[in-house]
C-alpha cells in the first residue's frame, strides 16, 4: 500500500489527500448503521481480531482510492500506509469499546496494530491496484513483520510525516 516506496516528507497535496481520505472514512464509520454492521461482522466472523480489522481497513482504503479515481482525483499511493494506520487505530478502538477486543498491555496493542497493518496491506494488494509498487508494498510488510512499525512512536512518526500532525 505504499506507492513507490517513497520515504520523503509528504507534499502539501498528499497531506490534503490524506486528511480528506481520513475524514471520509471517519464519517463512514460514524454512521450508526455502518458502525453496527462492522461490530456484527467483527463479532460474527470469529478468528484473529487483527486479521479481521486489517481486512476491513484494506477494503475501506481501496474503496476510497477507487472513489477518488472515479472522481478524477489522482491519489498519491504514498499516503495509504499512514491512512491505514490511523483507520486501524479507530477500528481497534471501536472493537475495544464494544468488548470485542481486550488489550492487556502496550505490547499486545502494538502486536495487534502491526498484524492488522499486514492484513490491510495483503487485502489491499489482493484486490489490486496497478499504481502500487508491489516490491515496495512487500518491503513495508516485511518491516511490519519484523516489528519495525510496532511502536506507537514509529506509527505516529509515519502518520505525522504523511498528514502533517494529528488529524
Amino acid at each position: 500500500m505504499i506507492g513507490q516506496g517513497n520515504t520523503q516528507p509528504a507534499t502539501e497535496q498528499e497531506k490534503q489527500q490524506a486528511q480528506t481520505m481520513l475524514k471520509n472514512i471517519e464519517q463512514y464509520l460514524d454512521d450508526p448503521k455502518v458502525y453496527q454492521t462492522i461490530v456484527e461482522n467483527l463479532r460474527g466472523k470469529g478468528g484473529d481480531p487483527a486479521d479481521l480489522v486489517g481486512a476491513l481497513v484494506g477494503q475501506l482504503i481501496h474503496s476510497q482510492v477507487s472513489a477518488a479515481e472515479s472522481a478524477g482525483v489522482q491519489l498519491s499511493r504514498d499516503i495509504l500506509i499512514a491512512v491505514a494506520a490511523e483507520v486501524i487505530n479507530a477500528v481497534i478502538e471501536m472493537a475495544m469499546n464494544e468488548g470485542l477486543v481486550s488489550i492487556e498491555s502496550e505490547e499486545q496493542l502494538e502486536q495487534i496494530q502491526g498484524d492488522a497493518l499486514v492484513s490491510a496491506i495483503d487485502t489491499y494488494m489482493s484486490i489490486g491496484d496497478p499504481m502500487v509498487d508491489e516490491q515496495a508494498a512487500g518491503q513495508v510488510t516485511q518491516n511490519v513483520m519484523q516489528g519495525q512499525m510496532d511502536s506507537p512512536q514509529a506509527q505516529q512518526g509515519m502518520i505525522n510525516n504523511m498528514v502533517g500532525g494529528a488529524v
